[in-house]
Formats: C-alpha cells, sequence, structure tokens
C-alpha cells in the first residue's frame, strides 16, 4: 500500500515537469486552440484591410472609403448581420443583454447608412440640419456627438469622451478585451456577471477591437503628407471607416460565438471557465 501511494504521489509533479506553464497560460492558448474557427478570419480580414489603406492609390482609398461606398456598406451588412444573430440567440434564451446589444448594433447599421437617407431620397429635418455637422440624417454627427463643432474646429479635452467615434472605442475595448479579461481573472467580477448572465465574448476575438484601433493609429501616423491638402484629408478619413468596417467584422463573429452557443450554459462565464462546450 505504501508503495502505490509513493507512486500516485509522484503523478502530479510528472504532469507538472510535463508542462511547466502557468494554469493561466495553459488556459489561453487552450482557448485560442478550441475557438480557432472563430478566430481564424479575424487577422485575415484586419490586416487586409489595412494594407490596403497603407498600399492602394490614394484615389482608391477614398473611392472605396468614402460615404455609400465599399467600406462603410460592409460595416452596416455585418452590424446587422449581428443583430440579426442576437436576436435569434435571444428568442432561444431570452437574455435581455443580448437583445440590447442586438439594438444597439442595428443602430449602429442605421448610423453607418443615415437610416436609407440616400437611398430613398428624403430631406432632413430643419432641426436636425441646424445641429447636424454633416447635414445627414443621423445621431452620431449631432454637434454633442461629433469630433467637430458646427463652426469646423476640432474639439478638445474632455468634449472628445462624447463623440460618438470615442464611445464606440470605448465600449468595445471594455466588452471584448477587458470584461473578459475581469471575469477570468477576478472571482468577484466573475460571480456578478454570473448571477446577471451577463455575455461575455471570447478575449482570444475581442482583443482584436484593441489591435485594430492601434493600427488605425499607426497608419494614420504614417499618412505621408500631400500638397493638395484636400485629397490628403479625404485619404485620411478614409482610415476611420476602415477601421469600422473591421470592428463590424469583429463584433459579428462574436456575435456568432453567443448563437452557436444558445443551447448552452455560456452566459455569465468566460470562455476559459467552461469545461466543455
Amino acid at each position: 500500500m505504501r508503495t502505490i501511494n509513493k507512486n500516485q504521489n509522484k503523478m502530479p509533479a510528472a504532469t507538472s515537469a510535463q508542462d511547466p506553464s502557468p494554469q493561466p497560460l495553459r488556459d489561453y492558448l487552450s482557448e485560442v486552440k478550441s475557438l480557432s474557427n472563430y478566430i481564424i478570419s479575424v487577422p485575415i480580414v484586419l490586416l487586409a484591410s489595412y494594407l490596403f489603406f497603407n498600399i492602394a492609390q490614394g484615389d482608391t482609398i477614398i473611392a472605396w472609403g468614402k460615404e455609400d461606398s465599399f467600406f462603410e456598406w460592409l460595416t452596416a451588412l455585418f452590424y446587422f448581420i449581428g443583430a440579426i444573430l442576437l436576436v435569434l440567440t435571444f428568442k432561444k434564451n431570452k437574455n435581455i443583454f443580448l437583445l440590447l446589444l442586438a439594438m444597439v448594433l442595428f443602430f449602429g447599421a442605421g448610423e453607418e447608412i443615415d437610416w436609407g437617407q440616400r437611398i430613398f431620397g428624403f430631406g432632413i429635418p430643419k432641426g436636425i440640419n441646424k445641429i447636424n455637422v454633416q447635414h445627414e440624417f443621423n445621431i452620431h454627427n449631432l454637434e454633442i456627438f461629433d469630433g467637430k463643432t458646427m463652426k469646423g474646429d476640432a474639439k478638445q479635452g474632455i468634449a472628445r469622451f462624447l463623440e460618438m467615434d470615442m464611445l464606440f472605442k470605448i465600449f468595445t475595448i471594455f466588452f471584448g478585451f477587458v470584461l473578459p479579461f475581469c471575469v477570468y481573472h477576478f472571482k468577484f467580477i466573475s460571480s456578478l456577471t454570473q448571477k446577471f448572465k451577463i455575455p461575455v465574448p471570447p478575449i482570444s476575438v475581442g482583443i482584436f477591437f484593441l489591435v485594430s484601433w492601434i493600427c488605425l493609429k499607426l497608419s494614420l501616423s504614417a499618412l505621408p503628407m500631400e500638397k493638395d491638402v484636400r485629397h490628403y484629408w479625404r485619404v485620411y478619413m478614409a482610415g476611420p471607416e476602415i477601421a469600422e468596417f473591421v470592428a463590424s467584422y469583429i463584433m459579428a463573429i462574436v456575435c456568432l460565438y453567443f448563437f452557436n452557443n444558445r443551447d448552452k450554459n455560456i452566459l455569465g462565464k468566460d470562455f476559459k471557465q467552461l469545461r466543455s462546450l
């Protein structure tokens, strides 16, 4: 009996010797391996989008990145797809947070195309036109939410935190990266998310929200100045449009993750806390 107990006591040590990496690292690597089907397309889309912005001709970038063009329509499409996936998931588990997120994505899709203003050719109410920086039928370009004032001056300081673009960046980075990180590493936060069934995206997908915004900053800073300032700024402004498309694609992948696991008890939990899916 003593010999058996002695050998049994040695088994965990042998396992540790075979895999000396800390448990969190093993969990993160296991998540990446398990979710490879979700992850694999995201860096491809991200790299292709920013390579296009960095190497394509200026006129081509403008043509694809301007209003009512390729990237804007793809952004609206993927927000709409994400919203549909979340509504279908809500029908199965009745989670109010998924429905709220679906409403946010539907709002984003509508805002992206100005709620069909140019498609259906309707006019802008005078009240909105007076306070909309771009004179479009949307909310995100209202002076309080836009990055510029009605006079065309860029906002500075605390006023920037009311910009819709800034709010969106904060939301995606918090939702996709900070939330799953905290749920996995802090028990009291995990207890709260499980209690209220808050949807937690896999960080292996959500981290690309952060990566995308870093790529945008680097791409814009590397953009060479041109003699034609107007042309330069038209190219420059295509960058945020491309970043919005990348974010919408990442969000659609997150929504697909929730949809594919709608029959399983994943809400409130980080993927690494799940033993089987």
